[in-house]
């Protein structure tokens, strides 16, 4: 306790002391004059750091940046000023064990009346002297705020998705089923059941977006590469290869997967190349010491533009933009990383870095 401090200061000192939140006391020119037990534990500094001008020292030290001293100051000066009776704002401060915590610290005027009369703390003889702060740690709430709002988002953009890219499929299957109702031509039924199956592959898609990697099951065996590329090549789930195009298995496995998620991750990444490589390409499939890849001699993508193409919904040519964000979270899901640049032919490839052949 500060003994020399006027009786207001240290009454808010023995309140503070009190507090099971980590707290303190400023002064008028933004010197914290006292801080206590609970915000010592908590940050691990001393009182070089701890007490002084605030934020300027915390700031000098690293544990704040420039513009996180400046969110504080904004919010200090009006109750200093003797303008608001709470100020709140959100900090994120490094410890001193060198990890982060996020903080809202509520900041009320200290005053202290000038007559030495009984009058309320808001009264005309009444002159603020300081500020007490209240930190709070909101690590774990801010946090479930980001991940809310990072799923809302994937949500609006798979419903978007579903919504713009289901329409096709079903508009063709509705109009195959009319046709062979109105022919009773049983044939025109094929195609309705492709779109269908169209429609079922998407909204697998979406299920596999709509979900946290850690949230996908992955039921791991030993799965045959050349067998699974070859189904994928000529299954037509992933589109039609293009004329002239070859498939070369050169390194076929058996590599420790889930077999329905990398059938989607091969299958999403030669559609991506029949869609892209140009004419004729040669699409190459193996795995290596560093994991899986497909690899074609297309023109490739430019070096500053492969940190953008795994985005959801990002697309250069009109398309769905959810293929190679669906690779990326199968890789994810099996604790792989995908990892995109150029292949040995100039084009473009798309490696599954950590998939280990079981051989």
């Amino acid at each position: 306790m500060n003994r020399d401090a006027d009786p207001g200061q240290r009454y808010a000192e023995s309140i503070v002391s009190a507090l099971g939140d980590g707290a303190y006391v400023l002064d008028a020119d933004r010197n914290r004059v006292f801080v206590n037990d609970r915000l010592r534990e908590v940050t691990e500094f001393g009182d070089e750091i701890l007490l002084g001008k605030h934020p300027e020292r915390v700031v000098a030290e690293g544990y704040w940046d420039e513009s996180t001293g400046e969110c504080f100051r904004a919010a200090a000066e009006p109750v200093l000023a003797g303008e608001s009776a709470d100020e709140r704002v959100q900090l994120t401060t490094t410890l001193g064990d060198g990890s982060t915590v996020t903080t809202e610290t509520r900041l009320t005027p200290l005053t202290e009346n000038l007559d030495g009369s009984s009058e309320g703390d808001d009264g005309p003889n009444c002159e603020v002297v300081g500020a007490v702060g209240v930190i709070r740690d909101v690590t774990e709430r801010v946090e479930r705020e980001r991940e809310l709002a990072r799923l809302n988002e994937r949500l609006e953009r798979i419903a978007g998705f579903l919504s713009h890219d289901l329409k096709n499929p079903l508009s063709v299957a509705r109009g195959y089923l009319t046709l062979a109702r109105d022919t009773e031509d049983l044939d025109r039924l094929d195609p309705a059941e492709d779109a269908l199956d169209r429609i079922e592959a998407l909204i697998d898609e979406a299920l596999v977006m709509a979900r946290e990697p850690a949230a996908i099951e992955v039921d791991l065996e030993a799965v045959d590469l050349d067998a699974l590329a070859t189904d994928c090549w000529e299954s037509g789930d992933f589109g039609d290869p293009p004329a002239g195009a070859t498939l070369v298995v050169e390194d076929p496995g058996p590599v420790a997967a889930d077999r329905d998620l990398l059938r989607r991750a091969i299958g999403n990444l030669l559609g991506n190349a029949f869609d892209h490589a140009g004419d004729a390409p040669e699409i190459r499939v193996g795995v290596d010491d560093r994991g899986i890849y497909v690899a074609d001699d297309g023109p490739g993508i430019p070096a500053d533009e492969r940190g953008d193409v795994t985005e959801f919904g990002v697309s250069n040519d009109g398309g769905t933009g959810i293929g190679l964000a669906i690779v990326e979270r199968v890789a994810a899901a099996h604790g792989w990383a995908l990892e995109i640049g150029e292949s040995p032919g100039g084009g473009f490839e798309a490696r599954l870095v950590g998939a280990e052949p079981t051989r």
